[in-house]
């Protein structure tokens, strides 16, 4: 099913819950958000969209929309926060493989360190690793004031930018899903590559390793 395909569903499934169970609509646009970052392919943008298309066309209040999408997200990147701090942490604290170690850890935190904020700034607008950045500042074990406040921004301005799309374009919710599909495409591009680039140094910093 096309990204489009789904977020039209989402829409109408959206359309006809308000007109029948208003309050409800608002509780179910604040689990999906959380239900977002613990499962990423779960389309918590479209329903982002889609409560604001509500609202556009008068069918919801939008302060309540914006409310529940911030209340959402911050509630589920908090939950996945708290995962890495008080239990994944500990794998690489008390274990010593591959990739639960002590030299994993340090940099991780070293990462965090250098650039935490821009990291957790930048946080909801990288498509499809939202949950391993609030998962990686728990492991990292940064501070929750800052992971707090900088999140909170990041969602803050993430939300707004769809609500207010949303918003103004009304019922024409076909061209918004285009943008979203184009940009969430043109990110996972650039991720891609960059995992690509970055596996590749890595590789060949083995390589050099093992002919010395």
């Amino acid at each position: 099913m096309e990204y489009s395909e789904m977020a039209t569903r989402v829409t109408n499934f959206l359309v006809n819950m308000a007109h029948n169970h208003a309050f409800w609509v608002y509780v179910f646009i604040f689990f999906s958000c959380v239900l977002e970052n613990i499962f990423p392919p779960y389309p918590g943008d479209a329903v982002i969209f889609g409560g604001a298309f509500l609202a556009g066309t008068g069918n919801l209040f939008l302060p309540l929309v914006f409310a529940a999408t911030f209340l959402g997200s911050m509630s589920g990147a908090l939950l996945l926060y708290s995962l890495g701090k008080r239990g994944v942490r500990k794998l690489f604290v008390f274990h010593t493989g591959i990739f639960f170690n002590d030299a994993q850890l340090h940099k991780i935190e070293s990462w965090f360190k250098s650039y935490g904020e821009k990291i957790l700034l930048a946080s909801r607008f990288i498509a499809g690793v939202r949950s391993g950045i609030a998962l990686a500042a728990g492991i990292g074990n940064i501070d929750l004031k800052k992971m707090l406040i900088y999140t909170s921004v990041s969602v803050l301005l993430w939300n707004g930018i769809l609500t207010g799309v949303a918003t103004l374009l009304k019922e024409n919710y076909s061209m918004a899903y285009r943008f979203l599909t184009t940009y969430n495409s043109v990110v996972l591009s650039l991720l891609g590559l960059a995992i690509i680039y970055w596996l590749f140094r890595l590789a060949r910093r083995k390589l050099k390793k093992g002919r010395i």
